[in-house]
């Protein structure tokens, strides 16, 4: 790279770090206090805290790159700009793709890392979240005990246990899962405890003479289970087995793709598994798409500075529609096959569009008419503001 390049690249390279890290924290911050009522009712030391937002970080990061490159590039772009230093570099006879080759360098860097993020540590680091919550989760049955009213683990599973017995033993289990679309399950035993599995690892509630109730809420046909002895996985609540049913997102890209015929999430909701894997093949596409929208707008010298400013406004209406639509498509792709394509043609097509207008060096540019309207907006909104601030001004001198 050339010595210019590498400024640029520099200057991109730091402020996109650095918005990176502020946004991740913040997002995370706001993922933690979610997540934050379980582990401070089961009393959790403040090492789970901080496992839980480090396992949170994978996750979030591979959302907020995108928007982190482009405030890093956007930036970089309308501080050279104010600077005239794209002026100086245009004016040197120095080819447009000086400025592109730092742009398209670290677009890419950070669309690999997103890629490799999501496919390889982003299931890890979920796995280990799950964990976290599991046992938060087994934790949470002695604060029932105590309390001998309904508690919420998670969205659509509550517990009531109404007395502690001898031995570790609880009385008077009441379990309702609701979790899965279209079904409601109600576990009731006589008594029950808590046990660790040797052979996973995990914690198992045995119940204890009880029955189970399944209700079909489309058909709305009960069917009821008496047992005299039932277990349940307390990591996700399902019928204690060989192994803990992992949840799409802590499995690896190669198992999605190929899942095993009794896995519990393939065999329920299919959806979920399509899901994952169309958003973990599509998010890499963003951070070069949002650098070449970037650069296409921001990239060329401009001597208006409403201009530049509205350019800028433009570019940030496109990464966020695009995205938005993005996540729209990806949560619908495991109903809709049709939605599956569009959440890949939107990055691709930003990419193909922006990245052919790049290379050829047109340079894009808000609508002379909207950039008129637009300056006339402000001009009159400005005239306004200083108007208000007259009559204050004058109102304070008559009071006094």
């Amino acid at each position: 790279m050339k010595q210019i390049e590498r400024y640029i690249f520099r200057r991109m390279c730091l402020l996109t770090f650095w918005s990176l890290t502020a946004v991740t924290l913040l997002v995370m911050t706001t993922q933690v206090l979610i997540r934050v009522d379980v582990l401070t009712t089961t009393g959790q030391a403040f090492g789970a805290f901080m496992l839980l937002a480090a396992t949170l970080i994978p996750s979030v990061m591979t959302i907020v790159a995108p928007f982190a490159l482009l405030i890093g590039v956007s930036q970089v772009l309308s501080s050279m700009n104010s600077d005239s230093e794209l002026v100086v570099i245009e004016a040197a006879g120095v080819a447009p793709s000086t400025v592109l080759k730092p742009v398209l360098l670290l677009s890419a860097s950070l669309s690999l890392g997103v890629l490799l993020i999501s496919n390889f540590v982003e299931p890890w680091s979920n796995s280990k979240l799950y964990d976290v919550l599991a046992q938060a989760q087994s934790d949470l049955m002695s604060v029932a005990v105590r309390s001998g009213t309904f508690m919420k683990l998670e969205n659509g599973l509550y517990i009531q246990i109404n007395e502690k017995l001898s031995g570790g033993q609880m009385g008077g289990i009441f379990l309702s899962d609701s979790r899965t679309e279209g079904n409601e399950t109600i576990y009731y035993a006589r008594s029950g405890v808590i046990r660790k599995s040797e052979e996973t690892g995990s914690d198992i509630l045995h119940l204890v003479d009880g029955e189970l109730q399944q209700r079909d809420l489309t058909s709305d046909r009960i069917s009821i289970v008496t047992f005299s002895s039932y277990a349940l996985d307390m990591a996700a609540f399902i019928p204690a087995g060989g192994s803990r049913a992992k949840r799409p997102k802590e499995q690896s890209t190669l198992y999605l793709m190929n899942p095993d015929a009794e896995d519990h999430y393939a065999k329920g909701a299919k959806n979920t598994v399509k899901q994952e894997l169309v958003e973990r093949f599509s998010t890499w596409m963003y951070p070069l798409a949002f650098g070449l929208v970037a650069f296409s707008f921001l990239g060329k010298a401009r001597s208006n500075r409403h201009e530049q400013v509205q350019n800028g406004a433009l570019v940030t209406a496109i990464a966020l529609g695009s995205r938005g639509l993005g996540f729209y498509s990806t949560e619908a792709s495991g109903i809709n096959p049709a939605m599956e394509w569009v959440t890949y043609l939107v990055p691709a097509a930003i990419i193909l569009v922006f990245g052919f207008l790049a290379l050829s060096g047109r340079a894009l540019t808000i609508p002379k008419a909207w950039a008129q309207l637009n300056s006339r907006l402000i001009e009159f909104v400005t005239t306004q503001f200083a108007r208000l601030q007259r009559r204050g001004k004058t109102g304070e001198g008559h009071s006094a």
